[in-house]
């Protein structure tokens, strides 16, 4: 930049190349988003993709492409930026503009603003959740919260707010189709498709995060704010997901005659419990003991009895009540019996088949038609002696059948055995989902070991590497990880790790050596050394029988070498960009965990401005393709070479090998797939101008 006062620019805007010139001038002296003074300077800086820019850059506002894709998302991470504009002709914030630059406005830590047709086909929720969490604004504790929260309130203010469409009631395949091509209409139209979503996040002086999502439709507000049971999004513009907000922030409010929903987030709170070593512990405990989750004892049991006479309803009723069973619901007829079960959920039904209005049989089908009940346990009671009616009621859905007069010991003992099948299937459905729970959980924290795209991508512009990488994991948890270690201003260190066996075990070490790796501080080390070190440490925590496959490489730009050292892991490949020609390198070596002194070898390859790197988990090589065979050794380089020579050098060469590979692979992977290409090359920087 010119050296002066008068070409100093007060405020610097990364803009898409793809946008022309004219129209970010008029955007800009609009005041569709900015309240700008005169004397307020202006500078550009131009880029095709996000990683043009410099991170080291501090921009006042982004500029993204029409029709923004999935590239441009990705700025919401990649760039020092606080306000992220698409810039579309028929841009008209009414009533929302300004969004930046004016006092009287809150400060936004972070806006976006997308046109409802980009809007619709992108994942803003998650983007814009992880920038929050990139910028230090939520905690990771809350992250998955937000998230669900915002992508709830986003979709709703989109669909039926932007695009107001209404998908409530029964939807037919005909009517799925006739929604589907109504929305691609109203898309493509500028009434709804142009009409703009604002997203907006700050942090107030109290650590509450406030999440604002704004639309331009016709907005909606409950009739009572406070309501949490479910809204029928047929009767509204909402949706049934408002409970499920409420439930996840602190607070939800509506603006702007419902076109703004507000949410408010206490990050502090849910820091604190989660740091907390107990909480685990207690969380458990509480959820054992809550009135919803308590697995009761039978007696405990909520019964409906729905007979049309009184007394046959007493005397079923004193028989339980006899035997400790309180807890008793009662139906007069077979309207009141479905009533009662949906006011009480009741854990039992004892129904008489022969009742006014509607018969047991009548009941029974509507019982099981209704997902909520289905598992609900139904003992019929009848006076009838023919084989056909008993035979029917067992057809439309009871689980057992007891005969007129009623006998007392009967009822009780198969009154005892349903309730007790029906506590076990509870408790065994609550172990299930509590266990699918912490599942998910583990399998997101292993997930987020790996560098996420817009990190891998922004240190491979930083050392003049294409990176690019596919993480997929299997059906259950796996051992599979990797990552990046920035040296210095030349050297960058790269690993891949995979641990033997699967489950919570394996996930478990993965979580161990990730932090052995950023807790010892020998990333200059020699990568032989490095991995003793490492091995040294798992010796000592690894049970018998599990151990690691792991590399360790650094890749210096300066001499143009790669150096690393291999336990056991699959052999790495060297290529040339230009000609497709590649290699196996050697990957023997002992694997971590096994033998406490073991040994182990730096061995270095060139690693030219025409290189590539492709390191690869066994996966890749060791799953069953469509054709009944595995990926041979020839077959991966021979893809490689194809997939380079139609390509070219700018490709992203791992994600373009595990398309080809997961075009092939089952659908359901037995093992972690990970695969990681470095690639040199010419990555030109953001340039900054006044065009």
């Amino acid at each position: 930049m010119p050296a002066g006062g008068e070409s100093r620019a007060k405020h610097l805007i990364a803009v898409a190349q793809s946008v022309a010139q004219e129209d970010v001038d008029l955007l800009f002296d609009s005041k569709n988003i900015w309240h700008r003074p005169d004397d307020t300077s202006v500078k550009y800086a131009f880029g095709p993709t996000p990683e043009d820019f410099s991170s080291q850059s501090r921009f006042s506002f982004c500029v993204l492409p029409s029709q923004v894709g999935r590239d441009w998302l990705g700025s919401l991470i990649r760039l020092n930026c606080e306000a992220f504009v698409e810039c579309f002709p028929e841009l008209d914030l009414g009533d929302l503009a300004p969004v930046a630059g004016k006092k009287p406005l809150p400060k936004h830590d972070l806006m976006v603003c997308l046109s409802t047709r980009s809007a619709y086909h992108l994942p803003v929720a998650r983007k814009f959740v992880t920038s929050l969490r990139h910028r230090g604004l939520i905690g990771d504790s809350i992250a998955s919260s937000v998230e669900m929260a915002v992508q709830e309130a986003f979709a709703n203010s989109l669909i039926h707010g932007n695009l107001e469409l209404d998908t409530g009631g029964h939807l037919s395949m005909d009517r799925f189709k006739e929604l589907g091509e109504e929305t691609e209409r109203r898309l493509a139209s500028a009434h709804y498709g142009a009409r703009a979503m604002v997203l907006t996040a700050r942090r107030r002086k109290n650590g509450h995060i406030v999440i604002t999502i704004n639309d331009q439709g016709n907005g909606f507000i409950p009739p009572d704010e406070k309501a949490t049971a479910n809204i029928d999004r047929k009767d509204t513009t909402f949706g049934r997901g408002l409970p499920l907000i409420r439930s996840l922030c602190q607070s939800v409010n509506f603006l702007r005659g419902g076109r703004t929903i507000e949410l408010t987030f206490d990050d502090g709170q849910t820091e604190n419990a989660t740091q907390d070593a107990a909480f685990l512990t207690d969380l458990e405990r509480r959820l054992a003991t809550s009135p919803k989750a308590e697995l009761r004892l039978p007696q405990n049991a909520t019964i409906l009895i729905a007979d049309d006479t009184m007394l046959s309803r007493e005397i079923i009723a004193s028989y339980l009540r006899a035997d400790g069973f309180t807890n008793l619901v009662f139906a007069k007829d077979g309207e009141d019996a479905i009533a009662q079960i949906k006011e009480h959920n009741p854990d039992l039904i004892i129904l008489d088949i022969i009742m006014p209005k509607l018969d047991g049989y009548a009941v029974c089908k509507a019982v099981r038609a209704d997902p909520a009940y289905a598992k609900t346990p139904i003992i019929a009671q009848t006076a009838l002696e023919e084989n056909e009616g008993r035979t029917r009621i067992f057809d439309d859905g009871a689980t057992d059948l007891i005969l007129k007069p009623l006998n007392k010991a009967e009822l009780i003992a198969r009154t005892k055995i349903h309730l007790e099948n029906r506590l076990l299937v509870q408790r065994l459905q609550a172990y299930q989902e509590r266990t699918q729970s912490e599942l998910e959980i583990a399998r997101n924290m292993q997930e987020n070991l790996n560098p996420a795209p817009e990190h891998y991508r922004g240190v491979g512009m930083d050392y003049g590497m294409r990176i690019s990488a596919t993480f997929q994991m299997s059906s259950e948890l796996g051992g599979d990880m990797w990552g990046l270690v920035p040296i210095d201003d030349h050297r960058l260190g790269v690993y891949i790790v995979d641990f033997a066996g699967h489950g919570l075990g394996a996930a478990l070490n993965t979580f161990r050596l990730h932090s052995l790796i950023w807790s010892e501080q020998l990333h200059e080390q020699a990568p032989d050394v490095y991995l003793q070190v490492l091995n040294r440490h798992l010796k000592g925590l690894l049970p018998v029988g599990q151990y690691a496959t792991m590399l360790y490489g650094i890749v210096d730009r300066q001499k143009n070498v790669f150096s690393y050292a291999s336990a056991a892991c699959t052999s790495p490949v060297l290529g040339n960009s230009v000609t497709g020609e590649a290699r196996y390198l050697d990957g023997s070596g002992v694997p971590l965990g096994v033998v406490r002194d073991a040994q182990y070898e730096t061995r270095e390859v060139p690693f030219d401005k025409d290189s590539f790197l492709l390191l690869y988990s066994d996966a890749l090589i060791e799953t069953t393709l469509d054709h009944g065979q595995f990926l041979c050794e020839q077959g991966l380089l021979t893809m490689l070479q194809d997939t380079v020579l139609e390509g070219g050098a700018d490709i992203d060469l791992a994600a373009q090998i595990a398309d080809q590979f997961m075009d092939r692979a089952p659908a359901q992977l037995d093992d972690d797939f990970t695969i990681v290409s470095l690639q040199s090359a010419m990555i030109p920087a953001a340039t900054a101008s006044n065009r």
